[in-house]
């Protein structure tokens, strides 16, 4: 550490320079005043004694800086030094500063605010103690889909791993829904989880009123608690610290309020503000409970146990368990990744954020390439100063290094600037995320932290490498006798020179036309969505949902009830035409079941084919307006006492009945079913998209509502009017069949469909605006350089026209030469952007776009651009007069 305090000693002495410098001038003169006192008492006049003194003493100036680099400052004095200067000479430029600034201020920014968004949502750590050492166990899924490596855990699997896994010092399962709050207010629907009673324990987090759930509070016959969130208990409870104690109904139940959770611990992939202890069922443990995989598993490491060493622990009892229990954990195993890890994981936003940081690191290097090009014309008018400056002694690293303390200077301004530009973007962004729950609760969690203020912090300096490198090195190189030559009336910049130049401006273009091609292919890709017939009516439909919560629901019969009586509360209002319930709506991704087809011999499990699942109530094709290519609909007698009935899709009967009439054949539908229940297929209907430019549509398979009631009720009202204006009604329907119901998500069809492809939406205006900015970067680059290059080649020009050439000739040598570069540049630009279309349909499901008219439109609009920006420089040089430019020859 003895460095270090030397270090610290020498920088401060820094600020002490003034005080040291006149210490060292008394200590000279008091040297001095002793040897002309000694030469005169030898006998000398007191003028010849002086004289003898400063040759015996030597070069006063010598010594002094000597006695500086002695010090250790001299390294921090001339870089004080070129911090000054270079402001000097930025405020001797201010048309060059502020153009640089805001070059630079729009490519942080950008930057800035998509890092922040991967800040928060992929990089953050989340909320608990020792973050890297809670981990998740997950399932490994044989049959793949969606996360095949991070899927959910069954009961009897968490139980097993917890008795036997010697790794942890705790795991904890949990369980995420919504619950609906009622009582004293509106019923209300709010996010929480059923929990183990050491999940706060492993997690690390404590309550800051009152206290968390005990070791026995998971208990079958344990009296009913729950903890709430902070905000929850500001909102609901106004922040009354006798909260604690106080009883709340949730999903009809009594509980009592014994803990409050602070607000920081937040974790939005797991969104909560209201927890209960978990109870398993007996059905959830038996043999049959291990398929049915529902938790998540939370479980922190010992002090000194590895990742590793506890996903080797945690396979071995997977692989146990899978030879004890072959019906239903044959070839499942279990993974082990950190906490961090899974919520990046699972977010499913890794390959957007991808491709916004991408696009906004390209519009950051097309800023420095336009940056660097700025500063390249502007050293040829300071060739003479710096050709001077070596002459005299200053060496090529102190040359670069006066150069390059001006960018950082220039990069840290626009640092500055694009932080503020990214408050704004991270504001209007935030803005976006609306379209459901989820993104709100997601956009909280991107803002401004430390971790963004050292990436603008590092963007600055490396921007600042990255554009002032080039100019650096090659000012440097350039002796003193090119300098003044090279920058003397009669000669043009040099060929390297210009070729550095030309170079930049072909990356420049290549960037943007890449960044144009990505935008234009998810605009394409949004209109298409827009464009897609989704198999149904839309328009005048009014959709809600309801989760039937409470003991009095557990029965299908009343669930049943409810759904009965709310369809007869909803035909019978005169604004509505048809109404319809169901468990998910049109153009929403179902569930999916595996099934048998009569006549076929039965597949294994892990083989059976599958189809998406909608249970719905009679009049639901009606009201959604699908149409019913053959059979009938759905009655009222398709209950749970009658036969069992299904319809089917178009693309079902298309794959699974081909050339055959699919009307009362049988199917055997796995889910809600005991084996050997057949039901017979009475309808066929039209295909119904489940995301937006769905091209293939997929089997589907409907079951009555009533014969299998959900207590996850989707709501389809078909009105005669503004179906926005029955919302109020809605609600009172609702209210009438059970005032204890929360009726959430009230949207019309119309939105559920716009929200559907609002990320989609959101992707298009960011890449379309990134690459607009990049392109505008683009043209002013090739204005900039050739506005230049006509400026120093005025003489040529000049000596052209005085030997007879017209106008026409210069104007197409100047559009020539730059649109040579453009031709370079969108031909770079257009081999490396045909690899974009696989790109994106790898990185993204269901990516499908025609690119044929993209990949020819971006490079002819990246052309006429390009031809824009020249025309100007090139009307200039025209106007060139051969007497003028002539006259200092």
């Amino acid at each position: 550490m003895s460095w270090l305090k030397q270090f610290a000693s020498r920088f401060a002495a820094l600020f002490r320079k003034g005080r040291l410098e006149q210490d060292m001038k008394d200590e000279l003169r008091s040297h001095m005043d002793m040897l002309i006192e000694e030469n005169v008492r030898r006998g000398m006049s007191r003028e010849n004694a002086r004289y003898a003194a400063l040759r015996s003493f030597g070069g006063v100036e010598q010594v002094k800086e000597n006695y500086r680099e002695q010090r250790g400052l001299v390294m921090f004095e001339t870089l004080w030094q070129d911090v000054r200067f270079g402001v000097r000479m930025l405020g001797k430029n201010p048309g060059f500063a502020a153009v640089a600034i805001v070059t630079l201020g729009l490519g942080i920014g950008v930057n800035t605010t998509i890092f922040s968004f991967v800040q928060g949502i992929l990089l953050r750590q989340p909320p608990v103690k020792d973050p890297n050492r809670v981990m998740m166990l997950c399932s490994t899924n044989p049959k793949g889909g969606w996360m095949p490596d991070l899927s959910l855990v069954s009961a009897p699997d968490f139980l097993d791993w917890r008795r036997q896994a010697n790794s942890y010092t705790g795991m904890a399962a949990a369980t995420f829904d919504s619950f609906t709050l009622s009582g004293s207010v509106e019923p209300e629907q709010v996010p929480g989880g059923k929990v183990s009673a050491n999940y706060f324990r492993v997690l690390g987090v404590t309550s800051i009123r009152g206290r968390s759930f005990a070791p026995d509070e998971d208990q079958p016959g344990h009296a009913k608690v729950a903890m709430i969130g902070e905000d929850l208990w500001r909102q609901h409870f106004g922040a009354d610290p006798a909260a604690i104690g106080r009883s709340i109904k949730i999903n009809g139940g009594d509980y009592t309020v014994i803990g409050v959770v602070p607000s920081r611990f937040r974790m939005w992939i797991f969104p909560a503000q209201l927890w209960m202890p978990i109870e398993f069922k007996p059905e959830q443990l038996d043999p049959e409970g291990r398929k049915d995989r529902s938790l998540d598993v939370f479980a922190r490491l010992k002090p000194g146990a590895s990742q590793p060493q506890a996903q080797a622990e945690l396979g071995a009892i997977a692989q146990r368990l899978a030879t004890d229990h072959p019906d239903s954990n044959k070839g499942w195993g279990a993974n082990v990744v950190t906490l961090q890890k899974y919520m990046a994981d699972t977010s499913n936003t890794r390959p957007a954020m991808n491709v916004l940081m991408g696009a906004v690191i390209f519009v950051l290097l097309i800023a420095c390439a336009n940056l660097a090009n700025l500063l390249l014309a502007r050293n040829m008018a300071r060739q003479r100063e710096f050709a001077i400056r070596a002459a005299l002694g200053a060496g090529r690293l102190r040359l670069a290094r006066q150069l390059l303390s001006e960018c950082v200077l220039l990069s840290l301004a626009g640092g500055g600037l694009g932080l503020a530009i990214s408050v704004l973007g991270i504001r209007a962004l935030r803005t976006q995320l609306n379209w459901n729950e989820y993104t709100l609760i997601l956009a909280r969690e991107v803002y401004i932290d430390k971790s963004v203020l050292l990436f603008t912090l590092a963007a600055s300096v490396l921007a600042a490498l990255v554009f002032g490198l080039a100019p650096a090195l090659q000012i440097s190189r350039s002796g003193p006798a090119a300098g003044l030559k090279e920058n003397s009336r009669t000669t043009s910049a040099g060929r390297e020179h210009r070729r550095l130049q030309n170079l930049l401006v072909v990356g420049e273009l290549a960037l943007s036309l890449i960044l144009l091609v990505g935008a234009g292919l998810f605009v394409r890709s949004f209109i298409e969505e827009l464009r897609a017939a989704p198999g149904f009516n839309p328009h005048n439909t009014l959709t809600a949902s309801v989760s039937l919560s409470g003991d009095s629901y557990k029965e299908p019969a009343r669930r049943a009830a409810f759904a009965q009586n709310l369809l007869r509360q909803l035909e019978s209002a005169p604004e509505v035409r048809s109404a319809a319930l169901t468990r998910h709506l049109p153009f929403q991704f179902p569930h999916e079941v595996s099934f048998t087809l009569e006549g076929q011999p039965a597949a294994a499990p892990n083989e059976q084919p599958s189809a998406g699942y909608f249970l719905i109530s009679p009049s639901y094709f009606h009201t959604a307006q699908i149409p019913l290519l053959d059979g009938r609909e759905f009655t009222a007698a398709d209950n749970a006492n009658s036969a069992p009935v299904a319809i089917v899709n178009e693309a079902f009967a298309r794959k699974y009945f081909p050339n055959v009439n699919p009307l009362g054949r049988h199917i055997e539908i796995s889910h809600g079913k005991q084996p050997g229940a057949w039901s017979e297929v009475v309808g066929v209907a039209g295909n119904v998209n489940e995301y937006s430019g769905q091209t293939a549509p997929r089997p589907h398979i409907f079951e009555p509502l009533l014969a299998q009631p959900s207590d996850t009720i989707k709501i389809m009202v078909r009105t005669r009017g503004n179906p926005a204006a029955f919302s109020a009604a809605l609600r009172q329907a609702v209210f009438a069949v059970d005032k204890d119901q929360a009726l959430i998500s009230v949207r019309t069809m119309d939105k559920v469909i716009q929200d559907s492809g609002q990320g989609d939406n959101v992707m298009a205006e960011l890449m379309g605006t990134f690459a607009g900015l990049a392109l505008l970067m683009a043209a002013v680059g090739i204005y900039g350089l050739l506005a230049y290059l006509v400026g120093q080649r005025t003489q040529e020009f000049g000596v052209r026209m005085a030997l007879g050439a017209g106008r026409g000739e210069i104007l197409r040598l100047v559009l020539r030469n730059a649109m040579s570069l453009a031709l370079i540049g969108t031909g770079v630009g257009f081999l490396i952007s045909l690899a974009l279309p696989r790109l994106f349909a790898a990185s993204f499901n269901g990516f499908h776009v025609s690119s044929g008219m993209i990949l020819i439109g971006a490079p002819l609009v990246v052309l006429l651009v390009a031809l824009a920006s020249c025309y100007l420089p090139a009307r200039r040089a025209t106007k060139v007069d051969p007497i003028e430019a002539l006259r200092y020859e």
